[in-house]
C-alpha cells in the first residue's frame, strides 16, 4: 500500500477556485495481537509495520534486550499482526497495567507510565556530539522525509550515530515513527545506547520515556520540548535539545554532551 495517494480538492484563496489534485498521506488501523491475545489498535501509516509493532511492545516494556519472538505474521487484508512470544504475555484486561491516552498524533496509547518513571535510572553514557554534527543530522532528517514534503502529513524520526543517519521511519503519529525506529534496531541487532535520536516532532514526556528506555542519551528535536519532558530529562542525565532549526537548538539539559 502506498504512503500517500492523490485526491480532488477545490482550493479557494481571495483570488480564484480552482480545481486541483493533492497528495495525502494514508491511515490504517493496525490490531496487534501477542500470544494470541489483542492487545492494541494502532492508527498508523501502512509501511514497517513489523518494526511498529516490535517498537511497541519494547517502548511499553512487554519485551525486553533477550525476549525471543517464535513468529512474527501481519496480515494486510485486515491489518493485524500476530506475535508469538516464547514467555507468557500478560493478561491485559485483568492486569494492573492501566491505558492512558497520550499526547501525540495518531492516537498514541500508553500503559502504565508512572510505573515506567520509577523503573528507569539515570544515564551514565558520556557520548558527546558537536553542535555542528547535530545541526546536520537534523538537515539530513529533513531531507530524507520525502512524505512529508508531498503530503505535510507525516512525522519523521532517525537514529544517528556521529556519522550519519543508521535507521529512519516516517508515520502520521511521532510516537508511531520512534517505535518504528527502535523496533528496527531491535530485529536488526542495532545498539542504541551509544547514538542520538533526533525527531520533527514535540519531546512530551511520552517520548522522552521511549528514550531513556533505549538507553539513549540524546533526544533533538525541531520542535518544542514540554515541562515533564525537561523536569524527566533532568532526573534521567538525558541530553534534550529542542528548536534545531539552521544553526541554532535550545539544550534543555545536561549540554556538556553537546561541544
Amino acid at each position: 500500500m502506498n504512503l500517500s495517494i492523490d485526491v480532488n480538492i477545490l482550493q479557494m484563496s481571495s483570488e480564484k477556485r480552482e480545481k486541483l489534485k493533492d497528495r495525502i498521506v494514508c491511515e490504517i488501523p493496525l490490531t496487534i495481537v501477542v500470544n494470541e491475545n489483542k492487545l492494541i489498535t494502532l492508527q498508523c501509516s501502512p509501511d514497517k509495520l513489523e518494526y511498529l509493532a516490535i517498537g511497541f511492545l519494547l517502548s511499553e516494556g512487554f519485551i525486553k534486550e533477550e525476549t525471543k519472538i517464535k513468529y512474527l505474521n501481519l496480515n494486510k487484508s485486515d491489518w493485524h499482526i500476530k506475535i508469538g512470544l516464547e514467555e507468557n504475555f500478560p493478561d491485559i484486561k485483568n492486569s494492573l497495567l492501566k491505558k492512558a491516552v497520550g499526547s501525540g498524533c495518531g492516537k498514541a496509547v500508553t500503559f502504565n507510565q508512572s510505573v515506567y518513571i520509577q523503573e528507569l535510572t539515570p544515564l551514565k553514557i558520556q557520548v558527546k556530539y558537536s553542535w555542528e554534527k547535530i545541526s546536520n543530522l537534523m538537515e539530513e532528517l529533513q531531507k530524507r522525509s520525502l512524505t512529508f514534503k508531498n503530503t505535510g502529513g507525516v512525522h519523521s524520526c532517525a537514529l544517528c550515530s556521529q556519522e550519519r543517519i543508521e535507521v529512519f521511519s516516517e508515520d502520521i503519529g511521532r510516537h508511531n515513527a520512534m517505535d518504528k525506529v527502535f523496533g528496527e534496531c531491535f530485529i536488526k541487532g542495532i545498539s542504541t545506547q551509544d547514538k542520538a535520536i533526533l525527531t520533527s516532532g514535540r519531546i512530551s514526556s511520552e517520548i522522552l520515556i521511549k528514550a531513556a528506555r533505549r538507553k539513549v542519551s540524546i533526544i533533538a528535536s525541531r520542535s518544542a520540548p514540554t515541562d515533564l519532558a525537561v523536569s524527566l530529562a533532568e532526573k534521567l542525565n538525558l541530553t534534550l535539545i529542542g528548536f534545531v532549526r539552521g544553526h541554532r537548538m535550545n539544550i534543555y539539559t545536561h549540554n556538556y554532551r553537546i561541544t
